[in-house]
């Protein structure tokens, strides 16, 4: 794997480096268009391409129609998507980037020896440029198709289209070895920007990653947007996430990844069967800019439009996932670094999704998808009674609901700030990228599912505890009168509040907690507590309105130590772990 800067294919052509407004590092946004297409393929030795090839020049048709429509400054389509017949059209219509636009399309296979007659063919409407391989009919390429504007490297002539392919270099490793039989590799991985006054891209194709080892990541990590385009049945394998790691591993936070695969459940056709991979999709945005912004408002709307928050533990990164359904998306973002930027202008916000578009067979269109479905209510009725008050908090602020169940569990780590985003265990993903968070129910792993459902069901648990007139104690006798769930900045440790407006703590820990366990959390909750009230008053009655009940040996629902902050000769108006005195 070699990585090339473009220029090294542009002058021999005549040409210079293009002007890309998205490797611009100054203060503006720029646009980026992701086609994530339902998978329905053929794979044989002839190559990949799809089952149905009518529907798929249409759909992709209207996608090159919709990045000229919005004139996005970034078009990228997955590895082995776009049909080749459908881009020489478009091309041999004008209908091209404009100046400053990149399209990056991940291409149906071909062989080889074809290009050189696409090449002729094409002439007069673009200069198409590749790497020389030795033609081998019996494999195909796998290609990435850069197509952009670039000037006449002397003169002010105008701009020509370009039509640049980068090769896979590494075939995927599967049981049949299909790509490994059937491959051609290119060697070449193609850099554009670098210069003074630009930011970097490059594009890795599937198990490009493969080869992109510590050498390749040193070389590239530093103000680059790395595109990662895939066909793939495992997007998070362990040996496929290896290349994140060693480009995110370095100081600094300008490194941006877009990993951009097929729609969940791809089928594939190999001869007479068909079988479903039944795959999540996976494609991803992962950054780490120190302004990120993390406001529930902004990542409200994000979900509500089929992209979602989670926080990479291992590498300190933002990860945000795209809805795993068939759809096109447009998203503004904030450039992967800024160079003489004012302070106060430099704020990378990180992506913002504009528009989610779904294939429309009836019209023939890409069409507005107003709320693409997160799977949440799908699984709400594990909540039992619940259900309704907490898909109410949801529906409103999906991060809500998600504070509200893991307070319920009792799920508070050991910071008072364990609600926010970096911190609350939905949130967070582990190296093995399993995706926990309740509100975005797509991710069909065992520990994802398990966790939701464990912490769903909890919380139906509590409710039907807090609605059961004798469980409750004297402290919270107002709630018989009738409670709801709600989380709010302002009294972050509590999660329920009476019809009379007063706010409680309530946590179920269920059977599978000791009594010290449950002993720990209670002490945690009172102190989080203690810290956020006003004045010593406060700080009492907000812990004699924490109660924390389990479920006993007997098996009998108990509540732990509930008369702790009732007794007058210990009004306990001081810190938990107050080392002056013994708890």
């Amino acid at each position: 794997m070699q990585i090339t800067p473009v220029v090294e294919m542009l002058t021999p052509a005549g040409l210079g480096l293009p002007s890309l407004r998205a490797l611009i590092p100054n203060e503006d946004n720029y646009s980026v268009l992701l086609l994530q297409p339902r998978g329905q393929i053929d794979a044989s030795t002839a190559g990949v391409r799809h089952q149905d090839g009518d529907l798929a020049g249409r759909q992709f048709r209207g996608f090159l129609d919709e990045a000229r429509r919005t004139n996005a400054d970034l078009t990228v389509t997955p590895e082995y998507s776009m049909p080749w017949a459908t881009l020489v059209e478009v091309l041999k219509i004008g209908h091209t980037p404009k100046q400053g636009a990149l399209w990056a399309l991940g291409c149906e296979s071909i062989k080889y020896g074809d290009l050189a007659a696409m090449k002729q063919d094409l002439d007069p409407h673009a200069t198409m440029l590749y790497e020389p391989l030795q033609a081998d009919p019996q494999r195909f390429v796998d290609p990435l198709a850069y197509v952009f504007v670039a000037p006449p490297a002397i003169g002010n002539d105008p701009g020509k289209v370009v039509l640049l392919v980068q090769f896979k270099t590494c075939p995927m490793g599967d049981n049949d070895h299909f790509e490994i039989n059937a491959l051609q590799r290119g060697t070449r991985i193609y850099q554009f920007g670098g210069t003074a006054n630009s930011l970097r891209l490059v594009s890795l194709i599937c198990s490009d990653a493969l080869e992109f080892l510590d050498a390749q990541a040193a070389a590239v990590y530093d103000r680059t947007l790395v595109l990662h385009i895939q066909l793939n049945p495992k997007p998070r394998q362990d040996q496929y996430r290896q290349y994140r790691s060693r480009l995110m591993r370095f100081g600094g936070d300008s490194t941006e990844i877009i990993c951009l695969n097929w729609a969940k459940d791809v089928f594939e056709g190999c001869g007479a069967q068909t079988r479903c991979w039944n795959n999540i999709s996976g494609s991803a945005w992962y950054l780490r800019p120190d302004k990120f912004d993390d406001r529930d408002r902004t990542l409200t709307v994000n979900h509500q439009r089929g992209l979602y928050y989670t926080w990479l533990l291992s590498l300190r990164s933002h990860v945000l996932f795209f809805n795993y359904e068939p759809a096109s998306y447009l998203l503004t973002a904030t450039k992967v670094a800024h160079i003489g930027v004012s302070a106060s202008l430099s704020r990378r916000r990180g992506p913002q999704l504009t528009a989610t578009r779904i294939w429309d067979e009836g019209t023939s269109a890409w069409i507005d998808h107003m709320a693409p479905a997160d799977g949440f209510s799908l699984v709400v009725a594990e909540c039992g009674d619940a259900q309704h008050e907490i898909k109410r908090l949801a529906d409103g602020n999906p991060f809500d609901a998600e504070r509200v169940l893991a307070l319920c569990a009792g799920k508070i780590g050991h910071s008072d700030s364990w609600y926010t985003l970096r911190h609350l265990d939905s949130c967070g993903i582990e190296a093995s990228e399993v995706i926990r968070r309740i509100t975005f129910c797509q991710d069909t792993d065992h520990e994802a599912r398990d966790f939701r459902i464990t912490r769903l069901r909890t919380c139906g648990r509590l409710w039907e505890i807090l609605k059961t007139e004798a469980s409750l104690p004297p402290a919270l006798a107002d709630l018989k009168a009738g409670f709801r769930f709600e989380w709010t900045l302002s009294s972050p440790h509590q999660n329920v509040i009476s019809a009379q407006g007063r706010r409680s703590t309530v946590i179920y820990m269920g059977e599978d907690s000791n009594e010290s366990q449950i002993e720990a959390v209670g002490k945690r909750a009172a102190e989080y507590l203690h810290r956020t009230s006003v004045n010593p008053n406060q700080s009492i009655e907000a812990r004699q309105r924490l109660h924390v009940w389990y479920r006993n040996i007997k098996g009998d629902i108990a509540l732990f130590d509930g008369a702790r902050y009732l007794k007058y000769d210990d009004p306990r108006s001081a810190s938990e772990f107050d080392i002056a005195r013994t708890t």
